[in-house]
C-alpha cells in the first residue's frame, strides 16, 4: 500500500526509527488518506489561483490591485493548508507511545528538525531560486 511507516505519515522521516506496530502503521495510514482527502481540495484551489496569478502577472499592464488581491487568496489558501498540516502532524502524534513521543523528539532535536541525514546547514547566500527576476528578467513562476 504505500511505502511503509517512514515518512509521509505526518511526523516525518524519524517515524523509519519508531518501532511502530501494526496497528499504529494502520492508523497512521488511515490518518494519512483522510489528510489527503481533506486537503486535495484546497490544493486544486491553490494550483488554479496560482495559475491565475502567473496570468496576472503575464499581462502587458500588470493590475496591480488584481495582482495583490489574487496574491492574498494564495497566501490564505497556504495558511490553510499549513494548519491542516499541523493538526494532522500533532494527530499522528497522538498515535505514538510515551516512549516513541521521547523517540521522536530526540530525533527532531538531533536533527535540527530535518530528518536523518540532513544535519544542520550553514546559513548565508548559495545556489538556488532566491529572489528577483532571474535571468532575462522573466518571474520563475
Amino acid at each position: 500500500m504505500g511505502s511503509g511507516p517512514g515518512g509521509g505519515m505526518g511526523i516525518g522521516p524519524c517515524a523509519a526509527n519508531l518501532n511502530l506496530t501494526a496497528e499504529q502503521i494502520k492508523e497512521m495510514q488511515t490518518l494519512r488518506t483522510q489528510h489527503i482527502a481533506d486537503t486535495d481540495p484546497l490544493r486544486e484551489t491553490l494550483f488554479a489561483k496560482n495559475a491565475e496569478l502567473r496570468s496576472l502577472w503575464a499581462q502587458k499592464d500588470p493590475n496591480q490591485t488584481g495582482i495583490m488581491k489574487k496574491q492574498k487568496e494564495v497566501n490564505d489558501l497556504r495558511a490553510d493548508l499549513q494548519e491542516m498540516a499541523v493538526k494532522h502532524r500533532l494527530q499522528a502524534r497522538g498515535i505514538l507511545t510515551a516512549e516513541q513521543q521521547t523517540q521522536l523528539q530526540s530525533c527532531l532535536s538531533d536533527t535540527g528538525n530535518f530528518g536523518p541525514g540532513s544535519g544542520k546547514r550553514g546559513g548565508g547566500m548559495g545556489p538556488g531560486r532566491g529572489m528577483g527576476m532571474g535571468p532575462g528578467g522573466c518571474p520563475r513562476w
